[in-house]
């Protein structure tokens, strides 16, 4: 039976309170590194910080596919109380440490964990909501990232000044676990759009022999460096480039992000507006990828931009419009597989994002040092291009069966 229109909306509301706190508690240790190095009670360097975010990265793009399989395999309610369990006991256990190794090992527990988080929201959209809507759920999953990652500094400065930084980490671990009853809850009194028993597939992990799979994580690995660009870099563009303090930089960076999920809710909303007028639903996703593909084209100009307002303007721009195709590529592992194994579809994305980021974050920034921005911005610009071709290629609906007509067959 479907839920009335509202509560499968109130319903994917609550889970995304599940993407809010996997970025606060992620997001707090990076404002807890100024803590520790201003205090001798944690001895910490910046080196420590890089290795601590190398694991973390790694932990988390390996095990995002695991993290996917095991989600369509025991359930969305089971699997998120699990994985939340898990990451909110290795926050805890980070508000315990009192060295490095410790530290380590619970923030590689951490990644493991959080890697089913956007994985979880690309299945709970799919099993709430209806295929015109799925886009703009997603949407809603990415500002729940990035309301965490909003809220983490304030966060755990409150904790650190007002009472012990290792109370900022017990917080959001505790946080974390008050969500699971509330989510439970919620999915008892509210039943899914789609039933997640009603087809019998084989397991996730047949999804490696699909070409299609293959050609999205390729589309999201090359496409998706603007996206981990922006995310890292457009506060030092403002330094590098137009040479500002960080703290002036800070006040033009902070509105990068903003349009990007901005972005996001538009390309969703797109994606609606063409299904509504009677294009398939995956074909939807991928016009609004080539729209958002020719208008990123225009992130080459960033760098001759002559002031630091519009270059901010140019940022935001490219990071609006990179959200907006990021939000219908992580819809179509929904499209095409369903919410039985929209986990392990989405987790596929999850791992190449991760990876990409693993293995470009330093040569970019050697390029940056050496060269600029200029080289940067010309190649990630003609990327999403590069993506649109893998998409429209491959990443097809299958043919409908048709049965054969014997004749003289009555």
């Amino acid at each position: 039976m479907r839920s009335p229109v509202p509560l499968r909306w109130v319903a994917i509301t609550v889970f995304v309170f599940s993407a809010v706190l996997n970025y606060l508690d992620r997001q707090v240790l990076a404002t807890m590194v100024t803590v520790w190095r201003a205090k001798p009670e944690f001895p910490f360097s910046l080196e420590d910080f890089g290795t601590l975010l190398a694991v973390f990265s790694l932990a988390y793009a390996i095990s995002a596919p695991f993290m996917g399989f095991f989600l369509d395999k025991v359930g969305l309610n089971r699997g998120i109380a699990i994985s939340v369990s898990v990451w909110a006991l290795a926050s805890i256990g980070t508000g315990m440490v009192h060295g490095f190794i410790p530290l380590l090992i619970c923030r590689s527990v951490l990644g493991v964990a959080e890697a089913s988080g956007v994985s979880a929201v690309g299945k709970a959209v799919g099993l709430y909501l209806l295929p015109p809507e799925r886009a703009v759920g997603t949407a809603m999953g990415q500002l729940g990232l990035s309301l965490g990652a909003g809220l983490a500094p304030k966060f755990a400065i409150y904790f650190a000044e007002n009472y012990s930084w290792r109370y900022a980490f017990f917080a959001a671990g505790i946080m974390s676990l008050l969500w699971i009853p509330v989510w439970l809850a919620t999915s008892r009194a509210i039943p899914p759009v789609d039933d997640p028993h009603e087809e019998k597939h084989a397991a996730s992990f047949a999804l490696a022999r699909d070409p299609r799979i293959w050609a999205m994580i390729f589309a999201n690995f090359t496409a998706m460096t603007l996206y981990s660009l922006w995310t890292n870099w457009s506060p030092t563009y403002l330094v590098k480039v137009h040479h500002l303090t960080p703290a002036e930089a800070s006040h033009y960076s902070w509105v990068v992000p903003i349009c990007g999920y901005l972005g996001a809710l538009l390309g969703g909303s797109l994606s609606w507006r063409f299904i509504r007028k009677g294009t398939t639903p995956l074909e939807a996703r991928k016009k609004v990828c080539f729209i958002c593909a020719v208008v990123l084209l225009a992130t080459i100009g960033i760098p001759w931009l002559p002031t630091p307002l519009l270059a901010t303007i140019g940022m935001s721009l490219s990071y609006f419009w990179i959200g907006a195709w990021s939000t219908n590529m992580y819809t179509m592992p929904v499209d095409l597989y369903g919410s039985q194994r929209a986990a392990f579809g989405v987790s596929a994305l999850v791992f190449a994002y991760g990876m990409m980021q693993a293995i470009f974050s330093k040569p970019i920034g050697y390029v940056i040092e050496l060269h600029g921005f200029i080289p940067v911005c010309a190649t990630f610009a003609l990327l999403p291009l590069v993506a649109q071709v893998a998409l429209n290629r491959f990443v097809k609906m299958p043919a409908p069966r048709v049965e054969p007509v014997l004749v003289g067959a009555r």
